[in-house]
């Protein structure tokens, strides 16, 4: 089974209680990997029913999402599995995400599990992605998570540079946010911290938000991401 984890990273039909407000980042980072391996039989059986649904289906790729709650902690997972041809439905492209609120809105939380790795997407990422790449108001918090992770196939990252640097200040306000590395995805570019073994994936814009002489320094990026992303799936993945 391939993992397509914060793809080289992936809830719910109620807010989360697997995170509360009062958690650090590491604290989250320690639940979620915890958990996540009291999923193990209710993935199994999700393994089977998609590899029934994808020899059923005739478009290509194929995606099918489960939520999970895990039996002791009730906590909440979206678990994707993904076939990009029939002949997949041996090896799926796995992720999962969870989903949690704090005061200031929802938050998602994305582990690499390969890696050790989580990615947390503030409510201010799901703003951003709202408003720059879906362009529609009517969609609930909720299902605005479930699409982006449902169209999210991982990223390709480098360290943040003064010329990245004044792209994204030249559209996010506070000039106090910290960014350490952005990241070429299938549906625009991310900006982000690192902060040890985990990223903080701060906000996202669309190709067409850049202007022509900010465009070349992220085709290389841009490339790669494509390039990998062929080689991993063995299918191209654009935007």
């Amino acid at each position: 089974m391939v993992y397509k984890g914060s793809k080289e990273i992936r809830y719910i039909k109620s807010v989360s209680k697997m995170i509360v407000p009062s958690m650090t980042a590491q604290e989250i980072h320690k639940e979620v990997f915890e958990d996540i391996k009291n999923l193990r039989v209710k993935l199994d059986e999700c393994r089977n029913d998609f590899k029934n649904a994808v020899l059923k289906s005739s478009r290509y790729p194929f995606t099918k999402s489960y939520d999970c709650k895990t039996r002791e902690k009730r906590n909440f997972f979206i678990v994707d599995f993904t076939a990009a041809k029939r002949s997949n439905w041996k090896n799926p492209i796995f992720s999962i995400y969870g989903i949690y609120s704090r005061p200031e809105g929802t938050y998602a939380v994305a582990p690499t599990l390969e890696m050790n790795i989580i990615s947390i997407y503030p409510p201010h990422f799901f703003q951003r992605y709202r408003e720059r790449i879906l362009k529609d108001e009517s969609i609930s918090n909720q299902d605005i998570i479930r699409k982006y992770f449902k169209n999210d196939w991982g990223f390709m990252g480098a360290v943040v540079n003064k010329d990245f640097e004044s792209v994204y200040y030249c559209f996010e306000s506070n000039k106090d946010e910290k960014v350490s590395f952005v990241a070429a995805t299938s549906q625009g570019y991310c900006f982000g911290e690192k902060q040890g073994d985990i990223n903080i994936i701060k906000t996202i814009i669309s190709e067409d938000m850049l202007f022509e002489n900010q465009k070349s320094i992220f085709y290389k990026l841009k490339n790669e991401f494509v390039k990998t992303n062929k080689d991993r799936y063995g299918t191209k993945v654009d935007f």
